[in-house]
């Protein structure tokens, strides 16, 4: 890992000689407490459903703890890991103030987490499932951070994807030699390309150049986007604010309804599902090319027209969106481009695939037997609760007053 400190380096190497070590008591990243789930249990739920229970977040770190004694330090020195100086300031401080408690290190990421259940939850789901949870490296005050809501969020969402799609996207390699590989195009472009490429993404690159699927808080691209995945990376990037609007309760003039469950978990999913396309045909050895140049799902010949022929309705994942890109929308279809397009397929595989299955079944086919591996869903459709209602007329006068 390129941290800032000698331990962060020692500690993130004996996390990869220990990770599938066969004399230790438990490997790590066995992805056996947070299982995939195929039924409607995760779906049909507000936020205060269906999440681990904090006890049991306790269980799991006593599981891969036990016989690992220093794994504890190591780990949280991964979710904790920042280059500004302000965190690192907070990071020794927190560290001051935890010197004599008995948790040790899980006193310091409770403190970075200022939340006990959330820091539980971030150190848990790494443990088992390789994901890294944190803050943004930008310490700027217009950066909302994640709080234990979204971790719980998160938990949902990882369980909605497979652990082998997930194993191929911790392979993720940073690109080294950037600056080399834009350096003949034109200045303007190569301007963009620098300003998309997330700093935060430098950081928990591990030694063998792995990087495990992270989420960050953060403010998208200049402020337009709701969540972002930069082609080449599986770094997530959330404007939290934004993406809040899709937490059960939300209110939408646009499309006429409140939300009953939490629609934040399609947008997850679906951003989960570009750092699906960006790895999933990568060997793990190979040079990658930052935004243009290496094999996706979605720039491959053969799989371009069965994403152009998918007919694909305007839902889950677009929902609430759907004011902002109108121009994606064809006679209630999403019609967005390739990348966003098979991105949105692989969110209505998992989340609606009955509809998708009958609007579009050659695409649903390719997903079941080339993507999933035969693995299917029960999606959105066989939910027993209602998951929106309409919009009373106060509802709907008071909104358009206040610009809603």
């Amino acid at each position: 890992m390129r941290g800032s400190t000698d331990l962060r380096l020692v500690g993130l190497g004996w996390l990869l000689l220990h990770a599938g070590c066969l004399n230790a008591a438990e490997p790590l990243f066995q992805n056996r407490f947070f299982p995939l789930s195929q039924n409607t249990e995760l779906v049909c739920a507000t936020s205060q459903q269906n999440f681990t229970p904090t006890a049991a977040l306790a269980d799991i770190i006593r599981f891969y703890e036990a016989g690992h004694p220093d794994l504890r330090k190591h780990a949280v020195a991964v979710l904790t890991d920042h280059k500004n100086q302000d965190h690192l300031d907070d990071l020794a401080d927190y560290r001051e103030d935890c010197a004599n408690n008995s948790v040790g290190e899980l006193c310091v990421l409770e403190k970075y987490w200022d939340d006990r259940e959330a820091a539980w939850r971030a150190l848990a789901l790494f443990y088992d499932t390789k994901t890294v949870i944190k803050h943004s490296d930008d310490y700027r005050y217009e950066v909302r951070r994640f709080n234990a809501d979204h971790l719980r969020l998160f938990e949902k969402a990882i369980r909605k994807i497979p652990a082998f799609l997930r194993q191929s996207i911790s392979k993720a390699k940073p690109v080294d030699n950037l600056e080399q590989e834009i350096a003949d195009k034109p200045t303007v472009m190569q301007e963009l390309i620098r300003d998309a490429f997330q700093e935060d993404y430098k950081n928990s690159i591990w030694q063998d150049h792995t990087h495990p699927l992270t989420l960050i808080p953060g403010i998208g691209f200049r402020s337009q986007t709701v969540a972002q995945v930069f082609s080449g990376q599986n770094l997530i990037v959330f404007t939290v604010k934004a993406f809040d609007k899709g937490k059960e309760g939300g209110t939408y003039r646009d499309i006429g309804v409140q939300y009953l469950v939490d629609f934040r978990l399609p947008i997850v999913v679906h951003e989960i599902a570009h750092t699906i396309d960006n790895f999933h045909f990568w060997n793990g050895q190979d040079d990658l090319y930052f935004f243009y140049k290496y094999h996706k799902i979605s720039n491959d010949e053969d799989i371009m027209k069965i994403i152009a022929e998918a007919k694909l309705a305007l839902w889950p994942s677009k929902w609430f969106e759907a004011f902002e890109y109108l121009g994606e929308v064809n006679e209630g279809r999403y019609d967005g481009t390739t990348q966003e397009k098979l991105a949105e397929l692989v969110a209505q595989y998992i989340l609606i695939p009955e509809r998708l299955q009958q609007s579009a079944p050659a695409a649903y086919q390719w997903l079941r037997e080339d993507i999933f591996r035969g693995i299917e869903y029960e999606g959105y459709d066989r939910c027993n609760v209602p998951l929106t209602k309409p919009l009373s007329w106060w509802q709907y006068a008071t909104g358009k007053m206040l610009g809603q």
